[in-house]
């Protein structure tokens, strides 16, 4: 298949290209070194700014929280990350999925880069579904904050919260993906988390109340900006936003996708909350803390790998479009820059880990341990998200959903079992049995998948 740049060439460029003398070996290797890195190059751009974006963000609040925690303010530390975790979990709830199922949506279905009415239609139901989900847990919050919170910190900070998480119900980040602009959503992303740093620098001599008032409305100014942003990209590539007629069969299977998708990410927060846990009942704080601090490492690496992932989504969708029997090797290599970073990642954490596990009087000698027993899981998890993201390619959210549940229950029962024997190493194999059953189960539907389809 030609590329569009060549598809819509001159016909007298073409043929003076094809009149063009040969290459010679050595010019002809460069030839191709420098094509490639051109045609990866837009692929890179994204993954730099999604990295960026992760730096700017997250790296941001990091900061103003070690400041805190040298300073001792550990009551507003306390009060913020138990409030904000729970925030954020909101905007996962809320976002639904759809950040997958828009990508997919828009890179299916849009025409040059420009919107159709069956986009804008999918994007409504969506959007529907979103606005539904966060008005349920906008009423649970207002309740609780109203009749059960105990605190003025709770009383104040959950209302103040709640405009940005109702309002990223219309956010674009999946519009983005799909028009291979993940890098953009990851940069406008950093606006929430950077302003949220801002106002917990600058809550720290405030009462109880007043912080909790300023936190949250920091909260939800961050989304209005991120949210803002990205429609005025989305508005400048042509994108602006019109209402279409939803659907009933359309509101149906928005929602099921959604509550499909759900099981990426609420598995895992189940597992690692158990995990936790299980560490502090049977292992002690010491142990519960390099614990934490190594998985912390972790989901750092396994943030980048998903960047990569969600970057090669859009070209996924295409190769997987046509119809071929869906062999591992033909998956991996519509996502082998994701593999590649991954085994970097795998063997760069493992060799540093090893080397200071190996100094027995480094002050992080026990974490470089557990770091070194848990980074082969990072190869693990990168086989096992490729090909959900296949599945996700093709539309199989329901059967993610199912290797997702099956899985996870499966990692739990092996940390629940070896945690008496093994220590904080049961979760490692429970790590490993996680990723390794979810690989096998969605594999082996994306085989039935590929031999109904050859067979019709």
């Amino acid at each position: 298949m030609l590329e569009p740049s060549a598809a819509n060439a001159n016909p007298s460029d073409r043929a003076r290209s094809v009149a063009a003398p040969p290459l010679r070996p050595e010019s002809a290797g460069f030839g191709a070194l420098l094509g490639s890195v051109q045609r990866h190059l837009p692929q890179f751009v994204n993954i730099a700014l999604l990295v960026v974006g992760l730096g700017l963000g997250q790296g941001s609040i990091f900061i103003v929280q070690t400041v805190l925690v040298a300073a001792g303010a550990y009551e507003l530390l306390a009060a913020f990350g138990t409030h904000y975790s729970f925030a954020i979990l909101g905007i996962i709830l809320v976002d639904a999925g759809s950040g997958t199922t828009l990508a997919r949506v828009v890179a299916r279905l849009s025409t040059d880069g420009k919107p159709s009415d069956e986009i804008w239609r999918i994007f409504c139901e969506t959007t529907a579904i979103r606005l539904l989900i966060a008005a349920l847990i906008g009423t649970a919050a207002v309740t609780y904050a109203g009749g059960f919170a105990s605190d003025d910190f709770s009383r104040w900070y959950v209302p103040m919260a709640l405009p940005g998480l109702l309002l990223w119900a219309v956010n674009g980040v999946g519009l983005l993906d799909g028009l291979r602009l993940s890098g953009i959503s990851g940069i406008t992303g950093s606006a929430a988390y950077v302003v949220t740093a801002i106002g917990l620098a600058l809550s720290t001599q405030k009462p109880t109340g007043a912080a909790g008032a300023f936190l949250g409305g920091a909260f939800s100014i961050g989304y209005v900006l991120t949210v803002a942003a990205q429609w005025a990209i989305l508005g400048r590539k042509g994108w602006l936003p019109r209402l279409e007629k939803i659907t009933r069969k359309g509101m149906a299977k928005s929602f099921g996708d959604s509550c499909a998708l759900l099981f990426l990410y609420v598995p895992g927060q189940i597992t690692m909350r158990l995990q936790l846990v299980l560490s502090a009942v049977y292992l002690g704080s010491e142990t519960t803390a390099l614990f934490v601090y190594a998985k912390q490492i972790m989901m750092a690496s396994t943030q980048i790998i998903w960047f990569v992932l969600r970057v090669e989504f859009p070209g996924l969708i295409e190769k997987l479009a046509v119809p071929a029997r869906q062999a591992l090797g033909r998956i991996l290599e519509a996502q082998k820059l994701s593999l590649y970073v991954a085994m970097a990642l795998a063997v760069g954490a493992t060799a540093v880990s090893v080397i200071a596990a190996a100094v027995p009087d480094f002050g992080l000698h026990r974490a470089a341990t557990i770091i070194a027993a848990f980074a082969p899981t990072m190869l693990t998890m990168s086989l096992s998200l490729m090909v959900t993201q296949a599945l996700a390619a093709l539309g199989a959210y329901a059967a993610i959903a199912r290797a997702i549940a099956i899985s996870s229950a499966a990692g739990m029962l092996v940390s629940c079992m070896l945690v008496s024997t093994l220590g904080v190493y049961a979760f490692v194999l429970g790590e490993a049995t996680f990723n390794l059953a979810s690989f096998y189960i969605a594999y082996q539907y994306l085989q039935r998948m590929s031999s109904s389809s050859m067979g019709s």
